[in-house]
């Protein structure tokens, strides 16, 4: 089904505002409520995935994610019907995936990278402590919106102790190259193969590469089954030995070895990312501080001292003008006004994207990037783009920056 199709639909209260998405179970839609106005994502099982395995696993879905509410998890708040096929309505996440952030700037600074998995782990020690397992962790399920949110998405084979046995013709389920050994050997997974998860996440943050890659399926599964992976440090320096710790505790073959619960892994996290802060500011401390204060109490002195010299002087040699005193004076004040001198305007990142995979961005004439597109400007700031894709006619757009939006999305018109 095609975007011109349902664009401008009503599904239940919700007015279908154009494509955001689509993959093998089906299609991902932006929609607005016709009466509050929420921004909501629509996901449609396509009639193509209406097998009774996908069937039920977007049920599953529905059911799981409806019963969590967590900072960092997307929200459910519908399940619906449109015209026979199954639907789900979710909260809205604008921003890019961990995968395209990832893609666009390669490893992420480490302080960063801990905040992001820090709340992740935190959301997945919450969906534990519900009995649930996600199994399917990965970088492309999670997304930062512009003020720096995790969200957590996608629980379609999540399990709880009332989900359906979801299997695939393989005997396991999860995307190859996050899962872990016990899942490939058997197909038995628990919170611990989430752990496991978690570390090739960590490890893909701080690298920008995955632990396990190889040119066949047979190759991968023997690395993952033989924990066979290239140290952190080696592909990227400046990863610190705290760091490599939890990923290779987390990368532990035997599900026994690795953290015993993602509260574990939450603890662990929270002190190595406060020491991580802490060695990034060093001058946060008292002591510095208190340096820094002796060179500007000796110069307070000399000031001082040549005043008094200065007055002295004056009262021998009979002045009586006081207007005499009035450089110094002025001369000891200078300093305090230099302070009042203005800043420049803080400028903050925005993103252009499109709803059609990716586009060139032409500004001026010039090519000057792919979409996702990110540029720095201030709030209230006006742009003129023009954004082009092989199929498509070229969409010019004008964009006027707000803070209270950092990410653009454009529809693209087929020829």
């Amino acid at each position: 089904m095609s975007s011109p199709t349902l664009t401008n639909s009503s599904i239940g209260e919700y007015r279908i505002t154009g494509k955001l998405g689509e993959g093998g179970m089906g299609e991902v839609y932006q929609g607005v409520h016709s009466k509050i106005g929420r921004v909501v994502a629509v996901k449609l099982l396509s009639r193509a995935a209406e097998s009774p395995e996908f069937v039920e696993r977007f049920l599953n879905e529905a059911r799981i994610q409806a019963g969590l509410q967590h900072n960092n998890i997307a929200t459910l708040y519908d399940f619906l019907e449109f015209n026979g096929q199954p639907c789900i309505i979710m909260e809205y996440i604008e921003g890019l995936t961990l995968t395209d952030c990832i893609r666009l700037r390669g490893c992420l600074p480490l302080p960063e990278a801990l905040g992001y998995f820090q709340s992740i782990v935190e959301a997945i020690n919450y969906v534990h402590s519900r009995g649930i397992v996600h199994r399917d962790i990965k970088s492309n399920n999670v997304k930062i919106t512009p003020s720096g949110q995790v969200k957590l998405l996608d629980f379609g084979i999540a399990k709880s102790g009332s989900s359906p046995a979801l299997t695939v013709s393989g005997g396991f389920v999860g995307t190859l190259q996050y899962l872990s050994p016990e899942q490939l050997q058997g197909g038995y997974s628990d919170a611990r193969s989430d752990i496991w998860a978690l570390g090739v996440l960590l490890y893909e943050m701080t690298t920008s590469r995955l632990p396990f890659e190889a040119s066949s399926v047979g190759e991968l599964c023997e690395k993952i089954s033989k924990v066979n992976y290239v140290p952190p440090c080696v592909m990227n320096q400046t990863v610190p030995r705290e760091v490599q710790n939890i990923i290779a505790r987390c990368l532990k073959k035997n599900p026994a070895d690795r953290y015993r619960s993602a509260s574990e892994l939450v603890q662990d996290v929270n002190r190595v990312s406060a020491a991580v802060l802490s060695n990034s500011n060093p001058g946060a401390g008292n002591t510095p501080k208190s340096k820094s204060r002796i060179p500007m109490l000796a110069a307070g002195a000399a000031v001082f001292a040549l005043l008094v010299v200065a007055g002295l002087f004056l009262l021998m040699s009979g002045g009586s003008d006081s207007s005499a005193n009035k450089p110094v004076q002025q001369q000891s004040v200078q300093p305090a006004g230099g302070s009042r001198q203005s800043t420049p305007g803080r400028r903050d990142t925005f993103t252009v994207d499109v709803a059609e995979g990716h586009a060139d961005v032409y500004k001026n004439g010039e090519r000057v990037g792919i979409t996702p597109y990110q540029f720095q400007a201030n709030s209230g700031e006006q742009l003129d783009l023009l954004l082009k894709r092989d199929g498509y006619q070229d969409k010019p757009v004008r964009l006027s920056t707000s803070e209270n939006k950092r990410t653009y999305t454009f529809m693209l018109d087929k020829k």
